[in-house]
């Protein structure tokens, strides 16, 4: 691996060359993580971005020191893969999410500097701590559904925004929201899978041949809504296509990392299918 620095220390000692910036190498024009004078302080370099390995020690000059709001720190063990090396990563000392000028939310500060660094967005910066505030968007609609009679399905909608918004579901034709007083339909919301996402599930068990239609997932916050349809088509069980109905759960995560359930007013807390 390609070692850090001009010209290091003097062979065979732990002393520095008298600087001649002269005879230090080129540094790209955008650095991600911005730039950093090398351990003995003469020349410039690319600094170790997020995420990537760094020099914890000061007498260590491998990998190189972390950027501007970075900091050099050994991963916590249960963040280890079996049989790896804790190393040290370079980790942005924020850990809250910002919002750039460019109406962009980011993870963190660190985040936002690489995207102005990089050249494309130098005049970014935060416009304000915490996400971007911004209307519903659906980032993953309802799929249609074929089924059989007597099946049991799950249509799955996620919603991107901030603030959170909240989630409903509807069927074209009936004037409020579901379930209403059905008790063969059941409705759940849950904070996930990213951050400042909710998913809803609408469950239908025991599916009758009334029950085929539109059904729309409407979301709602303080900036605007948004919604998506999707169509569920019945088929009988003595129908000669029966035979070529497979039904599938659509719209399910995996609720390993999920937020806490929030469960909407009237509705059936159920555990969805997971794949």
């Amino acid at each position: 691996m390609h070692l850090k620095g001009w010209k290091h220390q003097l062979p065979g000692t732990n002393e520095c060359p008298v600087c001649q910036e002269e005879l230090c190498p080129s540094v790209p024009p955008s650095c991600p993580a911005g730039k950093v004078r090398e351990h003995c302080g003469c020349c410039w370099e690319c600094a170790v971005r997020e995420g990537q390995p760094c020099d914890l020690h000061p007498e260590r000059h491998f990998y190189g020191q972390c950027g501007d709001g970075l900091e050099c720190v050994v991963q916590e063990e249960e963040n280890i893969s079996y049989g790896k090396t804790p190393e040290p990563l370079c980790v942005c000392s924020s850990r809250q999410a910002v919002c750039g000028t460019d109406r962009k939310t980011y993870r963190n500060s660190c985040q936002l500097q690489e995207a102005a660094n990089r050249g494309r967005k130098r005049n970014l910066a935060i416009a304000h701590m915490g996400p971007c505030k911004k209307a519903p968007v659906i980032v993953s609609p309802p799929q249609d559904i074929i089924t059989l009679e007597g099946h049991d399905i799950i249509f799955g909608c996620e919603v991107s925004s901030y603030p959170v918004a909240f989630l409903k579901w509807r069927k074209e034709g009936d004037s409020g929201f579901l379930p209403g007083d059905d008790s063969h339909i059941a409705i759940q919301a849950r904070g996930g899978p990213q951050r400042y996402t909710i998913t809803g599930w609408l469950q239908i068990q025991e599916i009758q041949k009334q029950d085929e239609g539109l059904y729309t997932c409407y979301s709602r916050n303080e900036f605007g809504q948004a919604s998506a349809s999707a169509r569920l088509w019945v088929v009988p069980p003595d129908s000669p296509l029966a035979v070529y109905v497979q039904t599938h759960d659509v719209g399910i995560f995996d609720a390993e990392d999920d937020e806490e359930d929030v469960l909407e007013e009237g509705s059936t807390d159920f555990e969805p299918k997971q794949k």
